[in-house]
């Protein structure tokens, strides 16, 4: 299994949006384990506390989300929506861990799959959706990595995330409550910024939608950072946050004011980390 690349804070912030949870799942397993998800590390590690005590960290089997590190920008950005999609479905909520022949990876981890209710395992669904790709390297139950292998040719042939060949479907803010869980462009016109905590918040002129940008990562937005009564597309996963649909942006190339003739997407400024 490979190592968790290091997350800089101004991502660690960006998960700290919205949190709902849901009834303890049902231990069917006599030696499954069961806990609360309280950290999020990226798609595919998480963090639990556990109900016999301590915190660990867990290690989805059988799947291989992007890393931060990866030099190139869209994989980086296909890291940051696999941590997001994660984050919505298992941050602060209650989780059964079952696992295979092998309980522990070089590095201390627990190796598990992660179920949120009596048959839905996160580790398929991930793959699934096209946040991550199968990750056969290493044996475990065959029945559950044919699973995941089915879940990934399902991803494939939908053109899921990963496999995306299209760029993300365009929708206005309006269309945003219906197109929660999905990732899509929002196009709106900002007609109002706000800060919210540690996190600027743009809001458009339709709709209960709201895309929302925590300071640090904004500090790394070049040029003018007014975008009051300007028109801008933002791409992410779409959650809910408080009822009300919502896109967190933790880089740069999620945002494009389109007034600019040029249409360019922001980059970061040298030296800035995302």
């Amino acid at each position: 299994m490979k190592k968790t690349a290091p997350i800089g804070l101004a991502l660690a912030f960006v998960f700290s949006i919205g949190a709902a949870g849901f009834s303890r799942p049902a231990p069917q397993d006599p030696a499954a384990l069961t806990g609360l998800v309280t950290y999020v590390y990226d798609g595919d590690t998480i963090r639990v506390r556990l109900d016999t005590g301590g915190e660990k960290k867990v290690r989805l089997i059988g799947v291989d989300a992007p890393e931060f590190d990866d030099p190139q920008e869209s994989a980086r950005l296909s890291a940051f929506l696999a941590r997001r999609f994660a984050y919505s479905k298992l941050n602060q909520k209650l989780v059964r861990l079952t696992m295979d022949k092998d309980k522990e990876d070089a590095y201390g981890r627990l190796l598990a799959y992660v179920w949120t209710d009596g048959t839905a395992m996160f580790n398929e669904v991930l793959v699934r959706e096209g946040f991550a790709r199968a990750y056969l390297k290493y044996p475990f139950d065959e029945a559950t990595k044919a699973r995941i292998t089915a879940a990934e040719a399902e991803a494939r042939r939908a053109e899921r995330g990963l496999w995306a060949v299209q760029p993300r479907p365009v929708v206005g803010a309006g269309e945003a409550s219906r197109r929660v869980g999905q990732v899509v462009t929002v196009r709106f016109r900002c007609v109002r910024t706000f800060d919210r905590a540690r996190f600027r918040v743009l809001v458009p002129a339709e709709g209960e939608f709201e895309a929302v940008v925590p300071i640090d990562v904004l500090a790394s937005f070049p040029g003018s950072l007014d975008f009051e009564n300007k028109t801008m597309e933002v791409t992410g996963l779409i959650e809910e946050y408080r009822g009300r649909p919502q896109i967190v942006i933790g880089l740069p190339v999620q945002v494009k004011v389109v007034d600019d003739p040029k249409a360019l997407r922001f980059r970061p400024r040298p030296g800035i980390s995302v």
